[in-house]
């Protein structure tokens, strides 16, 4: 089974004047959630987190009316196909009541199968990142009670003193892990390493291949002329020209007058943080309409889909799941994120140091009322202020939001892993010391 997290976004368009009406639905599901959340992690085991939301209609370019829509997203591990019939099987009932609203949805009362037809068909490609790419559901709760058990066993150990050598100390755990029994499969190794990472860094290796081949076959036509050099060869110059015509009609498009966001109203703010009451991870949702210039669209599809290809090397320490993707046409950006901390402290993040600043213009100043740039990733002028600004205008309420791990952060499921990874592994004593810091 693969546990490469991936990230499931359905939507379909629905009348503004129904809004309030699936609102009360979403919002229900959520406080049955108090109730319900074992439920939810039995029956959706493959599941991490789910935000279903409403977005009012969004004006684009002045003139269009992007249309209002009923979003689900979700990220999971393991097969798409899976995924949906877990989500079909325990959320039909929920399924139809919310989709049911839009003319998009099929008519009567679909079946399992007809729902997983329907979701399927809505769903739409995203950017997924996430903070921890390699675990399931059901490691998470292992890795857990795993760091529990054996601390519990070295509070209770007074042989194992501060004196004792970091090697006996090591294998003391080891044999206690071993002989444990709902501890024993921790003695087998991380399943599935190998075959994930191939999983994810695949997609990155055939571009790099490609554009690789493509200079050779330029370097071997002074040498031959044969057909499949002479195709192969126009590959990268002609990735280059687009690459570098782009860039050259975005800065153009950058000496637009900026406009900025609206400042949202203080009874806004309190509503979006009222609902941010859990203690170690909570949700945002930004959603805002491009700016001016169709050269926005294009190259901000062409940034996420090279985002996509490094997401394996990309680490933000206090990000579970993020993902982007584009609606519309490629007129709205989406943007979800489920994350350690408030959202006030969290959206600063992204905008601590010049190089996160950089890396955030990439995307972000692509969408209306987010900060202006000189060659995308160069700021202005206030852009802190302006990018907040920019998040706080555009964020949008998570009706119904759901997360399998609830207590444990980024880092607390990275301590975990290293120590799982640790155990029956051969190390000097400097490496055992660092190990046993990770319990």
């Amino acid at each position: 089974m693969s546990t490469v997290h991936k990230g499931l976004t359905v939507t379909v368009t629905l009348d503004e004047q129904k809004i309030p009406y699936v609102n009360g639905l979403l919002s229900e599901y959520r406080k049955d959630l108090r109730l319900y959340q074992e439920k939810y992690r039995k029956s959706l085991p493959g599941t991490f987190f789910i935000s279903w939301l409403t977005l009012p209609s969004q004006v684009y370019q002045d003139r269009e009316t992007l249309p209002a829509r009923i979003l689900l997203l979700t990220s999971y591990v393991g097969s798409k196909s899976r995924h949906l019939k877990e989500l079909a099987a325990f959320l039909a009932p929920q399924l139809r009541q919310v989709f049911s609203q839009s003319v998009e949805f099929p008519s009567g009362e679909p079946s399992e199968e007809k729902l997983v037809q329907f979701l399927n068909q809505k769903s739409i490609p995203n950017t997924f990142y996430s903070g921890f790419k390699f675990i399931s559901t059901a490691e998470v709760e292992q890795e857990a009670q795993l760091k529990s058990e054996v601390l519990s066993y070295m509070q209770k150990q007074e042989s194992l003193g501060p004196a004792s050598e970091p090697a006996t100390v090591k294998k003391a755990i080891e044999s206690f892990v071993s002989s444990h029994p709902k501890l024993h499969w921790a003695s087998g190794g991380i399943p599935f390493s190998s075959q994930n990472k191939v999983q994810m860094l695949w997609p990155l290796a055939a571009f790099g291949l490609l554009m690789l081949a493509s200079i050779v076959s330029l370097i071997a036509l002074l040498f031959t002329d044969a057909l499949l050099f002479r195709w192969l060869a126009w590959i990268f110059p002609v990735f280059l020209l687009i690459t570098g015509a782009l860039f050259l009609l975005l800065r153009l498009n950058e000496n637009n007058p900026h406009e900025p966001s609206p400042e949202l109203s203080d009874e806004k703010v309190r509503e979006i943080v009222a609902l941010e009451t859990n203690p170690v991870i909570n949700e945002m949702t930004v959603i805002a309409p491009l700016k001016k210039g169709w050269v926005r669209r294009v190259f901000l599809a062409l940034t996420l889909k090279l985002v996509g290809l490094v997401a394996y090397f990309a680490y933000i320490p206090t990000v579970h799941t993020a993902r982007w993707l584009q609606m519309d046409k490629g007129k709205r950006l989406v943007f979800i994120a489920n994350f350690d901390n408030l959202s006030e402290a969290y959206a600063h993040d992204f905008v601590d140091s010049e190089r996160r600043s950089m890396n955030m213009a990439v995307i972000f100043s692509h969408a209306f009322g987010f900060p202006a740039t000189r060659w995308l990733v160069h700021k202005q002028y206030n852009h802190r202020s302006e990018y907040m600004k920019g998040v706080r205008a555009h964020q949008k309420i998570t009706q119904f939001w759901y997360s399998y791990n609830r207590d444990l952060s980024v880092e607390n499921l990275k301590r975990n892993r290293a120590f799982r990874e640790g155990l029956f592994k051969k190390m000097d004593d400097p490496a055992i010391k660092d190990w046993l810091l990770t319990i």
